[in-house]
């Protein structure tokens, strides 16, 4: 465990060891009133599963194994007495455990390093606002314009010439992904056995020869990916958008318990592997959140006070919107034949509690990432990988809706390739499109996660800003503007550069989808008739002299 974890779990166990008390109180005070009820009522009962289901899932997460035991096989026993409608009054079993619970409650909790929880990585401890690449090429000259165009990208590129020099440079820093130009294998396998020692880092082989002998010397070194030069640099940061999306993906999930101190331990776990955490410890809220905060996966509690894991998760498929997030449960419940009962109502996996917090990052991930994939398949376009106009209108309301709530402003704008007809009647479709990704990858890459990017439709994108006010927005997209400006597109061996025009809304000048999609899209006209290479806000539209100006562009 790093340092600000341990901290962070100390902190966590602190305050159970608080509540410790209050837990096992209620435990026995339900136990006495189920030992002298004359009548079979089992409302206490039920409630005593809960309490200790819930004591047995906390604790055993935070290190109180031995208290964690006790509260599970209290439950145990417990279970067939629900099963079969009984009171278990009098049974010697569950009197020892339950009069000794205070006595197991004063044993030391674990420390966070004698725990196997803790070996997770931290993906993310702070936004990183450049991606490092490092390149080595046996003949530098070769390497200069493709480290040129991933320079415009706005990537941080380190060029070198020998494994020496990348050595050092490994042991001062490491790189998101290792690119290696060469026309002889034989610098492969001096950069191999430097890099061998950061296996984590993708390595990418640019080679002179495409022969089956060349391609399998870079599989044996661990290559990634294999190019044959000359390389369509479309392609290579095709390979870094992908690589990027994936070891920088922030998948949302929606933590469903009804214990706060579980769900707030989950929310740390989760959140230091990069994940987004939203916690619902009462399902009644539990519709409103899931519109909120559009999580890639609900992760969620199977016995809950109110209602159970099954039931909310029946009202979540009762939605159209929530019919594909997947939900997984997560509970201490052991029986196979309960799980799978469980599952058959929509839901799509059973973990169970405790559980490592690799094992559960790991688990969520996967299943968080498959559901991102399908959902770009349905969600976004085909080309660039951006959402769809029709979900883009969606997303839109989603934060207008926000907006109004909390009462910050938001901005939309619409961006447009200026001469684009010029540059696929003069290049060719296949280039156009090239075009049209490095649009898509810039955006990308320039905004945050928070942002909303997407393909209008043809050569015109949109773009969503939350919380962000005009002002502040014309300065991103101006930065945005000249920074694609300078980015060198290829046509075999001739380079060429493009521009775009934009325009700015912003709510709540304009409070409708159609209001503020009309009055961005009347300041991008504004923009083109204005010259091109440029971005006008609503502000300005409003001063132009003349308001049919933006019909004649």
């Amino acid at each position: 465990m790093r340092p600000s974890q341990v901290k962070k779990f100390q902190e966590q166990q602190t305050k159970f060891a608080s509540s410790v008390s209050k837990r096992t109180k209620r435990i026995k005070t339900l136990w006495n009133k189920i030992q002298t009820q004359k009548t079979a009522d089992f409302c206490e009962l039920e409630e005593l599963v809960m309490e200790a289901h819930k004591l047995a899932g906390t604790a055993t997460t935070l290190g109180f194994v031995d208290l964690g035991e006790c509260g599970r096989d209290i439950e145990v026993l417990l279970k067939p007495h629900i099963e079969n409608q009984t009171l278990p009054i009098g049974d010697e079993d569950i009197e020892r455990l339950i009069s000794g619970i205070d006595d197991i409650a004063k044993i030391e909790p674990k420390r966070p390093d004698d725990l196997t929880y803790g070996e997770v990585t931290l993906l993310h401890e702070q936004d990183r606002t450049k991606q490092l690449v490092y390149v080595v090429a046996e003949k530098p000259e070769d390497a200069t314009e493709m480290v040129e165009q991933l320079q415009y990208i706005d990537y941080e590129v380190a060029m070198f010439a020998t494994a020496a020099e990348l050595k050092v440079a490994l042991d001062q820093e490491s790189p998101s992904v290792l690119i290696v130009d060469l026309d002889d294998f034989k610098l492969l396998d001096e950069i191999t056995k430097v890099w061998r020692k950061n296996s984590g880092i993708p390595l990418v082989v640019l080679s002179a020869t495409e022969c089956w002998e060349s391609r399998l010397h870079a599989a044996k070194a661990g290559a990634f990916t294999f190019f044959h030069k000359p390389v369509e640099y479309d392609d290579i940061l095709g390979l870094l958008d992908s690589l990027w999306e994936t070891h920088n993906a922030q998948y949302r999930v929606l933590i469903v318990e009804d214990d706060r101190t579980l769900a707030e331990h989950y929310s740390i776990v989760l959140q230091g592997a990069g994940m987004k955490t939203s916690i619902v410890d009462s399902p009644v809220h539990l519709l409103d959140e899931l519109g909120e905060f559009h999580p890639d996966l609900v992760l969620m509690d199977l016995y809950m006070p109110s209602c159970s894991g099954v039931e909310a998760a029946s009202v979540i498929r009762q939605h159209a919107a929530h019919t594909n997030v997947p939900i997984v449960y997560l509970s201490g419940e052991t029986d196979l034949k309960l799980q799978m009962k469980a599952l058959q109502v929509g839901a799509d996996d059973f973990l169970t509690k405790p559980i490592n917090d690799l094992h559960l990052t790991q688990a969520v991930s996967i299943r968080a990432r498959r559901f991102r994939a399908l959902s770009a398949m349905m969600d976004r376009d085909s080309l660039t990988g951006l959402l769809n106009h029709s979900n883009l209108k969606m997303a839109l309301e989603r934060e207008l809706s926000r907006a109004r709530r909390h009462k910050s402003p938001v901005s939309f704008v619409m961006i447009d390739i200026d001469h684009f007809k010029s540059i696929n009647d003069k290049y060719g479709h296949p280039v156009g499109d090239k075009v049209i990704k490095g649009v898509a990858r810039l955006l990308n890459y320039r905004f945050r996660k928070t942002d909303t990017s997407a393909r209008y439709g043809g050569e015109e994108f949109a773009l969503i800003l939350p919380d962000t006010p005009a002002d502040i927005a014309l300065r991103l997209i101006d930065e945005f503007r000249s920074t694609f400006a300078k980015t060198p597109f290829s046509n075999g061996p001739e380079n060429f550069t493009a521009t775009l025009s934009a325009g700015i809304a912003t709510f709540p000048e304009f409070d409708s989808i159609e209001g503020i999609i009309e009055a961005a899209d009347s300041s991008l006209y504004l923009a083109k008739e204005r010259g091109r290479n440029r971005v006008v806000t609503h502000v300005e539209l409003g001063e132009s002299d003349d308001p049919q100006e933006k019909n004649t562009a």
